[in-house]
């Protein structure tokens, strides 16, 4: 296994441009990616009745976009390390503006799938760009590192309600169509804006070569892993394509460590891992991940199937939770990049488990301000607490040349953490519901959506009961 470490990279950015337009690009960059992931959810009844979509293309819109997402990751952060930041993220952008505007024109379901794929490898590259962006920015001051990172942080999580909040808004107001045309004028002014804040690569004596036997390991790998969770909601873990796919997931993989252990140009060097706080964090990143997709996904559900809310109503509802997650920002950045960590995500994660706990015993007809306002606060607050927690765990002491690597890995993990936390609260909400017999449609989907908000609230705790590593760390 290679052990040594890459060079140290080129300046990064323009000199005297400030810092914070920097950490501000990628955030806004980042808000994209999971936003994208989010807004087409409550659009997909008005795609299906203007394109006549079948119910396996309606999965599709969402599948395409988390599966490309999903298995370009490392590829995506590897490449940034080896060709440049710059023309990468260039590239990832064009990529994901593009894409967004062929899929906002789309007249048929094969326009609007491949639209939906590329997509998912520019937000690939934008994920683990941003990261990387923030890192290089704040890199002279741990103490603007660790604001900076609090504030990519609650905006990508706040990204995931703030998505449903936006599909529901557009979609009712002007059409289903700008659910992707509002990323074409923010990709552009990011293009512009990275275009004139960073340096361009400087061209090194001798070119870097890329893993490719460990990139397409790697990617193949993640695909088929998030291919098996999200077909598994729909499909059932039985079947024999979802076992299939699993497997084939777990036999990548494991070649995919083997080829690294022996490359002398590794994709993922393993050593990185002796970082301090990167394995408990990247853990923390997988149960985190299930547990705000999951919330978010049967929250929208929930209130759409089960209550009867509109698109609109949905979104407006959700609002609360996604400004209670970017506010602890402001409520615990400054004790976080003092290095304050202490219990601050157990009990985060405590919090989230008694807000999903509450949210388990919704009523039919429930009143919003004590139903579902009170327990979205709390669900909001907690996590907010541990996603500030885990992102600087799996930052804080990374050198430069390492930075798309962590957050390559970092994003990956909270990802996948993502598809198997929606896939295994749909899948247990589904056989819960079909098997309330005697009770009405709307009864027996609640009383799925309750036992799958029990098992939420048992991930929040696993949560928080990983989080206890970071003190160690």
């Amino acid at each position: 296994m290679s052990s040594v470490s890459p060079p140290v990279p080129a300046a990064l950015l323009r000199p005297g441009l400030p810092a914070w337009l920097i950490v501000a690009m990628a955030c806004i960059a980042s808000f994209m990616v999971v936003v994208d992931g989010s807004i087409v959810n409550v659009a997909l009844p008005a795609m299906q009745r203007d394109l006549g979509l079948a119910l396996s293309a309606q999965q599709w819109v969402i599948d395409a976009y988390l599966l490309t997402l999903g298995g370009c990751m490392l590829l995506a952060a590897r490449a940034g390390d080896l060709y440049g930041r710059r023309p990468v993220l260039q590239w990832g952008l064009a990529l994901f503006t593009l894409a967004s505007l062929a899929a906002g024109w789309a007249q048929g379901a094969p326009l609007l799938l491949a639209a939906r794929a590329v997509q998912g490898v520019g937000a690939a590259v934008l994920a683990t760009s941003s990261m990387t962006l923030v890192m290089a920015a704040t890199h002279h001051d741990p103490q603007a590192r660790a604001r900076a990172m609090s504030l990519w942080a609650a905006l990508n999580s706040a990204g995931f309600a703030f998505g449903v909040v936006a599909g529901g808004l557009l979609t009712e107001a002007v059409g289903w169509r700008w659910v992707m045309l509002v990323n074409v004028p923010v990709g552009a002014a990011l293009m512009a804006g990275v275009a004139w804040g960073l340096l361009p690569p400087l061209r090194a004596g001798q070119a870097q070569r890329l893993d490719w036997p460990g990139a397409l390991l790697s990617t193949l790998g993640c695909a088929a892993l998030v291919w098996g969770i999200t077909q598994s909601a729909h499909r059932g873990w039985g079947d024999p394509w979802v076992l299939g796919s699993l497997v084939a997931a777990v036999v990548l993989c494991a070649c995919f460590v083997a080829v690294e252990r022996r490359s002398a140009h590794p994709l993922v060097r393993l050593s990185v891992f002796a970082l301090p706080g990167l394995r408990a964090g990247n853990v923390l990143m997988l149960a985190l991940g299930a547990t705000l997709a999951a919330s978010i996904y049967l929250l929208s559900a929930t209130l759409q199937h089960a209550v009867g809310y509109g698109p609109r109503d949905t979104g407006l509802a959700l609002l609360p939770m996604a400004v209670a997650l970017a506010a602890m920002r402001q409520c615990f950045a400054g004790r976080l990049a003092n290095g304050q960590v202490g219990r601050l995500p157990v009990w985060g994660a405590m919090m989230a488990a008694a807000g999903l706990a509450w949210l388990g015993v919704l009523p039919l007809q429930p009143d919003y301000l004590v139903d579902v306002l009170g327990p979205m606060l709390l669900v909001g607050s907690g996590l907010g607490m541990v996603i500030l927690s885990a992102t600087l765990a799996v930052t804080r002491g990374v050198p430069p040349q390492d930075a798309g690597l962590v957050s390559g890995l970092a994003n990956t993990a909270r990802h996948l953490g993502g598809a198997l936390g929606v896939a295994c609260v749909a899948t247990l909400a589904g056989a819960v519901g079909q098997g309330a017999e005697g009770a009405g449609l709307q009864a027996a989907l609640l009383a799925g959506y309750h036992a799958a908000f029990g098992l939420t609230a048992a991930i929040s705790l696993l949560c928080g009961l990983v989080a206890l590593g970071l003190r160690k760390g």
